[in-house]
């Protein structure tokens, strides 16, 4: 029933009314997408923060630990009968080595961190699609 009472103003429409009132949809339809990719991004940013201070935070306790360790490992050369010096080149080498191994284990994956918008620009560009197959169907 409300569609029979909408034909007629569509009848009674001109192509500039009309092209006016796409434009203003359009126009809100982008502003929303707009704010969806501001929020997005925002919300990117604070995981990239978050990140961030976690990692900050867990490589000065590895510095420690790895330092400890590494001491202890060449005191306890030491005491095994090796030169000192010798204790300390092993715990270096060792630690060299972990931290290669653990650098080559990195995640390459930083899909969260790259403060782009990516699920707002699928929506958009999905919308767009259906707004161009409804514009040809028309």
């Amino acid at each position: 029933m409300a569609s029979t009472m909408r034909e007629p103003d569509v009848q009674k429409a001109t192509t500039p009314s009309l092209f006016a009132a796409v434009l203003g949809d359009a126009r809100e339809l982008a502003i929303g997408y707009l704010e969806r990719m501001q929020r997005e991004s925002a919300q990117e940013l604070g995981n990239l923060k978050h990140a961030i201070g976690r990692t900050a935070v867990a490589v000065g306790i590895v510095i420690v630990g790895a330092v400890l360790a590494g001491h202890t490992l060449a005191l306890g050369l030491a005491a095994l009968g090796l030169a000192l010096w010798m204790g300390y080149a092993i715990a270096a080498v060792a630690a060299i080595a972990g931290g290669m191994i653990l650098l080559s284990r990195w995640p390459k994956d930083s899909k969260d961190l790259d403060l782009i918008p990516e699920e707002s620009i699928a929506k958009l560009k999905q919308d767009v699609e259906r707004v161009k197959d409804a514009a040809r169907s028309a």
